[in-house]
């Protein structure tokens, strides 16, 4: 016979690394609302009416969840955020591997970054720009924030928009590349079609590709 625990709030940490390896254990707490059927470490924990799962520096909420403790898996389901640094994504489903450092979404999935300017604003302070981006799918890696992204790219940043049938991310670097039928617009409403493009998060400076690539531009008169 299965045991549901139902409380207001139900808490336990655990540790999803294996036993075997106490040096690298990982605590992991998962907060659980209403109700939660658990089957063990090695089984699956099946969580309904919302929960938070909290490790690192990450911060993941969801409507319902199946884990596994042992394996350090989740499917998470139901207005899904992830929240990290100056990261947040939100989407419908994530299948998420603490061991690995990946979450996969997918959904109306929709990236949040704050980044940090090269231009620096008139009192002398580098200017932060919010870059948000949209798609059908992504993983992310969340040792490094790198991601990819695909289906319906759509990005925004500032006055900046861009389309695309994919992008990858790597933060180190600070650059975006868009892949796939590339449509970008800048500031001043001059539009770049293209087949790859190299945007730097940090700068207004890109960098196209492509058998034929095309500007264009109106000039005051």
């Amino acid at each position: 016979m299965k045991r549901v625990l139902r409380a207001g709030v139900i808490l336990f940490a655990v540790a999803m690394l294996a036993v075997s390896v106490p040096a690298l254990a990982k605590p992991v707490k998962v907060t659980a609302y209403q109700s939660m059927v658990h089957k063990g470490a090695k089984g699956d924990t099946v969580i309904e009416g919302g929960l938070e799962i909290e490790y690192d520096d990450i911060v993941i909420t969801a409507d319902r969840a199946t884990m596994n403790m042992d394996a350090g898996i989740a499917k998470l389901a139901g207005k899904v955020s992830l929240v990290q640094k100056d990261v947040t994504i939100n989407c419908d489903s994530m299948d998420l591997d603490i061991k690995k450092k990946t979450a996969t979404v997918a959904g109306s999935v929709r990236l949040q970054k704050r980044e940090t300017q090269a231009e620096k604003d008139e009192s002398g302070k580098p200017k932060v720009s919010v870059i948000t981006l949209t798609c059908a799918r992504m993983e992310i890696f969340t040792n490094t924030q790198d991601f990819h992204a695909s289906g319906s790219v759509s990005m925004v940043r500032d006055k900046q928009r861009g389309r695309a049938d994919e992008a990858s991310y790597t933060s180190s670097e600070k650059v975006l590349i868009l892949t796939g039928s590339v449509f970008i617009e800048g500031e001043n409403k001059e539009t770049i079609k293209c087949d790859r493009a190299e945007l730097h998060t940090d700068q207004t400076m890109l960098a196209a590709e492509g058998a034929k690539m095309e500007i264009t531009f109106e000039i005051e008169e």
